[in-house]
């Protein structure tokens, strides 16, 4: 039985972007914990806004690796 190599190559390709998503969620629980240090060091009134501006890339980086996982 013969080996596809374009199915092959296009199964590590996903792989390789599954990896890419869960290394784009892990940086933005990173930029949420930095987030949550910088507010009780510094107190500001865009802070609010800041933490919002926070979840939601959190949102699109989980959103990003949904897609990842089940369009590829």
């Amino acid at each position: 039985m013969p080996v596809d190599l374009t199915e092959l190559f296009f199964s590590f390709l996903k792989v390789l972007f599954e990896i890419a998503g869960v290394l784009y969620l892990i940086f933005s629980v990173v930029v949420i914990r930095q987030i949550h240090i910088m507010q009780k060091s510094l107190v500001t009134s865009f802070s609010k806004q800041l933490k919002l501006i926070g979840f939601i890339h959190i949102g699109l980086a989980i959103l990003v690796l949904l897609f990842f996982i089940v369009s590829l």
